[in-house]
Formats: C-alpha cells, structure tokens, sequence
C-alpha cells in the first residue's frame, strides 16, 4: 500500500483506471491510497464457473425486460416492498451468531437474485 499525494486528476478517485490495471486507488479519510495486486489464475472458467455466469447473465436480461415494462415493473415492486416489510435484520445472538445479512437494496438487486435463486 502506498499513500498518493492527489492531483485534481484521481482526487478522491477510487478503482482501476482501465480494465487490465494493476493498481487499484481507494480514498480512505480523506487520504488516498493505491493498492497493487495480480490475479494469478489465467486459466479458461471450469464448467461451474461458465454454468454460474451464463444463469446470472440470462438473470440480467429477464431483469432488464422487467424493467421496461410497465406492468411488469409494477407486479415486481409490489414483491419488492413486501419483502422490504418482513425482512429484518438481526444482531448476533448466542443462539444466532450469524444472522442473514444479505439484504437486496434496489429493485433490480432483488429482481436478479429471486430469479437466480428460481433456476
């Protein structure tokens, strides 16, 4: 980790500047900071991995078509809001150490996992 001094140009900029970089920025208090890192698999995605990308991608796209249209949109939000409702997060107990923190932010979020989870 190193400790950048800011231009105008990365001031408070955070991530990689293009897709292959090695250095990641990140802005931390005020102070930024640039981390350097390699991914050492260069290999081709086993079978899980491909079968994996290839639901989430085809999740992706039901969720984009959901969202242009108005009916759909509109079914969905109804879900979205009653799952807001009941869902509750819990601090850790003896009896729960880890309680499910997963929660879905936006509707897109909850469209894609529920139909993720569907398959």
């Amino acid at each position: 980790m190193a400790h950048v001094e800011t231009n105008v140009a990365i001031d408070s900029f955070q991530g990689k500047f293009k897709r292959d970089d090695r250095i990641v920025y990140r802005t931390r208090n005020g102070k930024t900071h640039a981390y350097a890192f390699d991914n050492p698999f260069r290999g081709t995605a086993s079978e899980e991995q491909a079968q994996t990308r290839s639901t989430f991608g085809e999740a992706v796209r039901q969720a984009s078509v959901i969202l242009k249209d108005p009916a759909l949109r509109a079914e969905w939000e109804k879900r979205y809001a009653a799952y807001r409702k009941h869902f509750r997060r819990h601090a850790p107990t003896p009896q729960n150490p880890k309680p499910n923190n997963h929660f879905c932010s936006t509707l897109r979020g909850f469209i894609i996992s529920t139909l993720k989870a569907g398959e």
